[in-house]
């Protein structure tokens, strides 16, 4: 539906977001059960590389950013333009008084080695 996704070994649960899509709520609660499903910890850290032309839908976007469980969030992007609508979302969040943190990164391995930094 939205991508693959899986649970590294090295904790992080990965989510690899197909082209083309958006996202509505019904698509963020199966994205947050699934995620549940890999690890039900509470302190999960999450990996998002962002696909090509995909949007959230506000209700998604609200859903999403108060969401309980995870600790840890590394967007990666590829363009400029989805950097930008990322730090939207980062500012969003804080409106939202979200209980995780979330960056934004261009390459995976910087993503990562933020996620399993200890804050």
């Amino acid at each position: 539906m939205y991508g693959r996704i899986f649970r590294h070994e090295n904790s992080i649960v990965y989510i690899y977001m197909r082209d083309n899509i958006s996202l509505t709520i019904q698509e963020a609660q199966t994205l947050v059960e699934d995620v549940r499903a890999l690890d039900n910890s509470g302190q999960v850290l999450l990996l998002i590389v962002q696909g090509i032309n995909n949007d959230l839908s506000f209700e998604a976007q609200r859903f999403l950013g108060t969401t309980n469980g995870v600790i840890r969030v590394a967007l990666v992007v590829h363009t400029r333009l989805q950097a930008e609508v990322g730090q939207f979302f980062v500012r969003f969040l804080g409106l939202l008084k979200s209980p995780y943190e979330m960056h934004i990164f261009s390459r995976e391995e910087v993503a990562e080695a933020w996620l399993l930094a200890i804050p």
